[in-house]
């Protein structure tokens, strides 16, 4: 049988999970990185079998992708790594440019500002849009060196402004697979899924050993790290659940999902 192909994000909120990943042994699995979108379309395409991906991509596909409910990307608070960049606050603004790299931030945006303000995607420096009006939506770790670097006088986290409005936390992405991987590959997947709850387990019990390790191959300072992985939650309990259902319901009144259907994770 060939490799089970695995999507990784390769941004430095996920770094917990997938440092321990790579010390773990699993014959025949191969990992892709890339940022979100990018895995979400592979998935969809067929290029890989199982990612973590955007909760918005997962839910408008839910009919041919099987949920693996080990764990997700959530947080309840500012998380620092999706943020609205502005020159103005937050009720004036008139037009966004938002990243390519995400879908659930996209989702998440429009359901916050509400329909009238126009969204382009952006394809150029963000100061120069920010000089230009319009303000900036970045995700991940560029998100993360804009707000250190105070481009913009509103920097305006989605995460926080979510969890103001809602109570609950935001899930940014789950892990799911391919409805054919999840017929044909079941023993495969739930190996990997055991071993992303082992991964999630050992960063727990040493944080700072994953933090200095990440400091290495991002650029930014353990401390900062340390705090921003501990704003960050990995684990699918139900919070999370509740927080997930809440954000499909209200995008799909935003207009970004056409229907919400029943989560449908894959069989233990």
């Amino acid at each position: 049988m060939s490799d089970l192909r695995v999507g990784r994000i390769s941004a430095l909120n996920m770094y917990p999970i997938y440092h321990h990943l790579e010390e773990a042994t699993l014959p025949g699995v191969t990992f892709t990185d890339g940022l979100p979108a990018a895995l979400n379309a592979a998935v969809l395409d067929g290029g890989l079998d199982v990612s973590a991906m955007s909760s918005i991509a997962y839910a408008r596909n839910a009919d041919r992708l099987r949920l693996i409910p080990v764990g997700c990307i959530a947080c309840n608070g500012a998380v620092d790594s999706i943020r609205l960049l502005s020159a103005v606050p937050l009720d004036h603004i008139t037009r966004v440019a938002v990243t390519p790299h995400s879908a659930s931030s996209v989702a998440l945006l429009r359901i916050l500002l509400g329909p009238d303000v126009p969204f382009r995607v952006l394809d150029g420096d963000p100061s120069g849009c920010l000089a230009g009006g319009e303000a900036v939506l970045l995700i991940a770790d560029e998100a993360l060196a804009a707000h250190r670097a105070g481009i913009a006088p509103y920097s305006i986290d989605l995460s926080e402004l979510w969890q103001q409005r809602t109570g609950l936390p935001m899930v940014f992405a789950v892990w799911a697979a391919t409805e054919h991987a999840a017929e044909t590959r079941g023993a495969q997947i739930a190996t990997l899924a055991n071993a992303i709850e082992d991964a999630h387990a050992a960063y727990m019990d040493d944080p700072g050993t994953v933090a200095r390790a990440a400091a290495e191959r991002f650029p930014f300072p353990v401390d900062f790290i340390s705090g921003y992985l501990s704003r960050l939650n990995y684990a699918f309990g139900p919070g999370e659940r509740e927080g997930l259902a809440r954000f499909l319901d209200l995008a799909r009144t935003a207009g970004e999902l056409d229907d919400v259907r029943a989560l449908e994770p894959m069989a233990a």
